[in-house]
């Protein structure tokens, strides 16, 4: 994809958006989502698209095995809003800076995707997708950071089908789930849904 399509993107993300009809896609089980709770939380996450090798990419990291719903998983960089952050994409920014060292001040803002729930943490997130024109040196940060995935913007929309695994959530739940196979990692949950949008609007 050239810098041409980049900005064709920056474009569509300012259209209307797929929105729930991607997401149930890859979350099914959101048809059961009636209500959000008032008290839920509010975080943000960032797709980072950045130049390699005269291809794009987009990095996903995986988390630390820890005793929490998000235990080990596959996800975008992000986190909760913190007090001085001034809206939900410097959220995004400031996480992104803070988990994978990509310095915030390179990064442009394209545009938001459709916000969703995560019920098992009460979150609603909302996602940003961002450019840089160059490649990051990435810097993990190493006690939430097990890894930094480097995925293939175009591996991604070309050849990564739509599959279906079990995983085991909470206390032993077994959930039936449609997942992305990314750099051999199981991508699943709301990551997959955001992706699964972005993967629409662009296609």
């Amino acid at each position: 994809m050239s810098l041409v399509s980049i900005q064709s993107l920056k474009k569509k993300l300012n259209e209307p958006l797929p929105g729930m009809d991607a997401h149930l896609k890859m979350t099914p089980y959101r048809r059961l989502i009636k209500v959000i709770p008032d008290d839920r939380r509010e975080g943000a996450v960032l797709l980072l698209l950045y130049m390699k090798d005269g291809e794009l990419f987009f990095p996903l990291i995986q988390r630390h095995e820890y005793k929490g719903v998000h235990s080990n998983q596959v996800s975008l960089p992000g986190g909760k809003v913190e007090i001085g952050d001034d809206n939900l994409l410097h959220t995004a920014i400031r996480e992104t800076e803070e988990e994978i060292g990509v310095p915030r001040k390179l990064i442009e803002n394209f545009g938001a995707l459709t916000e969703l729930y995560i019920p098992p943490s009460n979150f609603m997130v909302s996602p940003f997708v961002g450019f840089i024109s160059g490649e990051p040196t990435f810097v993990k940060e190493e006690r939430e950071v097990k890894e930094i995935l480097e995925v293939s913007l175009l591996d991604f929309l070309e050849n990564s089908p739509i599959k279906e695994t079990e995983v085991i959530i909470g206390d032993g739940i077994k959930l039936k789930t449609p997942y992305f196979e990314l750099n051999n990692k199981v991508v699943w949950g709301a990551t997959a849904a955001i992706l699964q949008e972005f993967k629409e609007i662009y296609q």
